[in-house]
């Protein structure tokens, strides 16, 4: 059997991994602007979604709240983390809020404080804050479209109908992880502080707890851009695993 070279990596290529979670946030932004027009007319419909039985469209599609005024550091940091989209994305398109929380804001809410402790006011708190909120945005624009779309495995269309818990589930769990992303940004620029250290321990430790959990939300979930959006954002084993084993991103769109 002939073995297969593989040519040398280029000596400023970033680490596997890295190139996959950029593949991941293009492929995610790349949805959002296909399905965008889609999403506006749902949402502007008001209607109740056929797979997401008592779910509140409006409350859905509001963007979160926006970061204090001046508050560079934050909005620094989220770049540096790569994550400026994240928080943008939303503002520039969600709907106005109507000031109604909703089940999937409180567990963005319930995620940032469980991360951030007693510590609510370091200064790359708003940055944690800000990704756990829009979390709440981007679950929501794919939920109220979930049922146009296409189970992740067998391509069929028209998943199961989905209950509301399970998205709360899913913005907690992508919540921790664009946090995770937040704090290992904030880490690489801190002169060792042990109150920042031990927010990305907590948000670590979520993850490892969320694991096992993963693969049963993840078929409850079902619909491709969902799973994928959560898969790939989670801290777990499974996260690259459909780039890994080669299975083209995209394929549907």
């Amino acid at each position: 059997m002939t073995s297969l070279t593989l040519p040398p990596r280029p000596p400023d290529s970033p680490p596997l991994a890295q190139a996959w979670q950029t593949l991941a946030d293009g492929l995610l932004t790349q949805r959002l602007h296909l399905h965008l027009d889609e999403w506006r007319a749902a949402v502007a419909e008001e209607k109740a979604l056929p797979d997401l039985p008592g779910a509140d469209v409006s409350v859905l599609a509001q963007r979160p709240s926006p970061l204090p005024t001046g508050d560079g550091f934050a909005m620094a940091l989220l770049a540096d983390a790569g994550l400026g989209f994240w928080w943008d994305l939303p503002q520039r398109h969600g709907a106005e809020s109507r000031n109604r929380r909703g089940a999937l804001r409180r567990a963005a809410d319930t995620a940032a404080q469980s991360i951030l402790a007693e510590q609510s006011g370091a200064a790359w708190s708003d940055a944690v804050t800000a990704v756990s909120a829009a979390a709440t945005w981007w679950v929501g624009f794919f939920a109220v479209i979930r049922h146009r779309g296409v189970h992740h495995i067998t391509l069929e269309p028209h998943p199961d109908p989905l209950h509301e818990q399970a998205l709360g589930t899913a913005v907690s769990i992508v919540a921790h992880g664009m946090a995770t992303r937040v704090l290992e940004a904030a880490l690489r620029n801190s002169d060792d502080d042990p109150a920042l250290r031990a927010a990305y321990c907590r948000a670590v430790e979520a993850g490892v707890c969320a694991e096992p959990e993963l693969p049963r939300l993840i078929d409850e979930l079902a619909e491709l851009r969902l799973v994928d959006l959560v898969s790939t954002t989670a801290r777990w084993r499974g996260r690259f695993t459909k780039y890994a084993g080669g299975t083209g991103a995209g394929q549907v769109e």
